[in-house]
């Protein structure tokens, strides 16, 4: 494995312990409309949120393609990211190019949800943590490929 993806591997995986940290605060409790009335809940929410972002953002636009490199599947990073998923698909290292679509989807509702809606909130939440768990499942296969 090349120092660059061994540097990837290590910077993603210490993301994901912090990610994995507020992934479990946020399991251990019921989160409804009354949640955010504690600040600590919002900020919990809000680191695993924004961990949960960062963490998409590695994995897809870098290390999906640098694994593939050091795989010698391409030679080039110009390639479109529909093609970089059809590769991993047909690897197995993601079951189908959907599953990353949902995440990204995923990631799109996020972006655009406004805190002062409540119920909206509590719902994007838990998509996030299902999000969290499918995309800690893809990161897994795709350092299980290389190592």
């Amino acid at each position: 494995m090349s120092e660059v993806l061994s540097s990837m591997f290590e910077h993603i995986d210490k993301m994901l312990v912090g990610c994995t940290i507020d992934y479990e605060a946020l399991q251990s409790t019921t989160i409804d409309i009354h949640f955010f009335d504690n600040y600590e809940n919002t900020r919990i929410v809000n680191s695993f949120l924004f961990n949960f972002g960062k963490l998409q953002d590695k994995i897809g636009a870098k290390l999906f393609k640098q694994v593939l490199y050091e795989l010698k599947e391409i030679d080039t990073f110009e390639l479109p990211m529909l093609d970089v998923l059809h590769m991993l698909e047909k690897m197995q290292i993601l079951q189908s190019v959907q599953e990353w679509e949902k995440l990204r989807e995923i990631r799109n509702v996020l972006a655009h949800e406004y805190p002062f809606e409540i119920e909206e909130r509590v719902e994007n939440i838990a998509l996030a943590l299902e999000g969290f768990v499918l995309l800690e499942k893809i990161y897994e296969k795709l350092k299980a490929s290389v190592i």
